[in-house]
This record gives C-alpha cells, sequence and structure tokens, in this order.
C-alpha cells in the first residue's frame, strides 16, 4: 500500500539523496515542492552545494599537502567521482516547477549516497583544513589520486587528535545505551547541539569507556567531535571534551 510523500521535519539522508539526484523521478518531482517551502531543507541543501564546491576545486589539485585516514580519504574519491561534471556548485536549489504526481510508496526510496554528506565534509576538513594531521602527499602519478599507507589511529588516550576524530566518520559502532539512535540524539542534544550526526564509535578515552561522536560543525564544512561518557543523557550531559575540526 502506498504511503504518504514525507514531510518536514526531512531526514539529513532523504535531502542529502535529493540533492544528489538519488531518488524515483516521481519521489523526487513530490519533494521538491515541499522542501523549497522548508528553510531547514534549504540551508540543508545550500550547504552540500558549498561542500560540492569544494570538492570540485580540491579535484583540480594535483598535490595535497595534509595526509588523511585511508577510509576517509576512499569515500572521498568515490563521493568526487560521482559529482556532476563541471565548475562550481550544481544549480539544485530551483529546479523547474514539477507535474503533479500519483503519491508514491516510500519503498521505491533506496538510498545509494547516505553517506555522501560526511565523505564530503571530512575530506574538505582533512585535506583542506589539515588540523592535526600528518604532511604527506598523495600519489597522481596515473591521475587518480591514492591515499599513502595508513594505520587505524588507537583510542586518543588523554587528547583526541583529528585523526582519531575523522576514524570515526560514518559509523555507527556504539555499544551499551548510546547505541540506540534516539539515545544518542538526546544526548547530543544536552550537550547543547542540534546539528546532524556523521558518526559515532565507542572508544577508551582518559582510561575510561566513552564515546565519540561526529557532528556537522557550527558552519560548513566544519566538523564538531564530541566525546561523552557511557551515561551520557537528557540533565547529563557526561561532556568529556569537545572541540571543531576545520
Amino acid at each position: 500500500m502506498a504511503r504518504s510523500v514525507p514531510q518536514p521535519p526531512f531526514p539529513s539522508e532523504l535531502l542529502a539523496d535529493l540533492h544528489a539526484d538519488n531518488l524515483a523521478p516521481e519521489l523526487r518531482e513530490q519533494l521538491w515542492p515541499l522542501v523549497r517551502t522548508d528553510p531547514d531543507a534549504l540551508r540543508y541543501l545550500n550547504q552540500l552545494d558549498e561542500v560540492d564546491a569544494h570538492l570540485h576545486a580540491l579535484s583540480t589539485e594535483e598535490r595535497v599537502m595534509h595526509r588523511m585516514p585511508d577510509d576517509v580519504a576512499d569515500r572521498m574519491f568515490r563521493f568526487v567521482a560521482d559529482l556532476d561534471a563541471g565548475e562550481g556548485p550544481t544549480e539544485r536549489l530551483t529546479p523547474p516547477d514539477p507535474p503533479s504526481a500519483p503519491v508514491v510508496a516510500l519503498d521505491r526510496y533506496r538510498s545509494r549516497r547516505r553517506m555522501g554528506l560526511l565523505a564530503a565534509a571530512a575530506a574538505t576538513v582533512a585535506v583542506l583544513a589539515g588540523a592535526g594531521a600528518v604532511v604527506a602527499t598523495l600519489d597522481t602519478t596515473d591521475g587518480t589520486p591514492t591515499a599513502a599507507p595508513h594505520t587505524e589511529p588507537a583510542d586518543p588516550g588523554d587528547e583526541l587528535t583529528t585523526a582519531v576524530a575523522l576514524s570515526a566518520l560514518g559509523k555507527r559502532t556504539v555499544s551499551g545505551p548510546l547505541s540506540d539512535e534516539a539515545a544518542l540524539i538526546r544526548c547530543v542534544q544536552a550537550n547543547g547541539i542540534d546539528r546532524t550526526v556523521l558518526g559515532a564509535s565507542s572508544i577508551t578515552f582518559r582510561g575510561a569507556d566513552a564515546v565519540l561522536v561526529l557532528l556537522a560543525g557550527p558552519e560548513p564544512p566544519t566538523i564538531t567531535a564530541l566525546v561523552v561518557g557511557t551515561g551520557c543523557t537528557t540533565g547529563a550531559p557526561d561532556q568529556l571534551t569537545l572541540r571543531d575540526i576545520g
């Protein structure tokens, strides 16, 4: 049985797929009129356009002077390969007025690039900002950039480095109470943050069990890294460290 088209507030994954033209045409035609009237959705799509512009510029560079983790690099290169050809962001916020269409079952919505924003944001931070990263180069001998060998970062100990923070990109490897998505969101909001979660991992921090949460930064293309204790919840933020990257 067909279900109604999604209504605001829209999930970030759905907006990312709409931005990437990864939705069925019928669903896309129904979503655009709703998205154009939602300021939060338009703001989110504008941020995606800004990230696309950064990555288009980055893809023309022959050398990158900052090392990034392999998994981040691999996702960045896949994302760049999928970007539309041409310079600058694609004009996505002013599509033609769609004709009316019957309601489409949400089962037809299949996300193919759910982590697109995550890869783009982390790539922009790791490459353009390079804060705390190891100086290195990317091999572009054959025209295709590849990352230098890299070992998965260990738990951060007493300090949270950029490499360790970015290792949580796109992950949901949390054990305990915060493995529940709703509980994780409540924890983030308890710390005074209401932004998109980009990844979360259980870690050992300062000798104790903790959870590392990556969030969209206050201004694109930055990322916020939040480390909390496992008891973090509404009224008990249990914040261990907080830093912006980029």
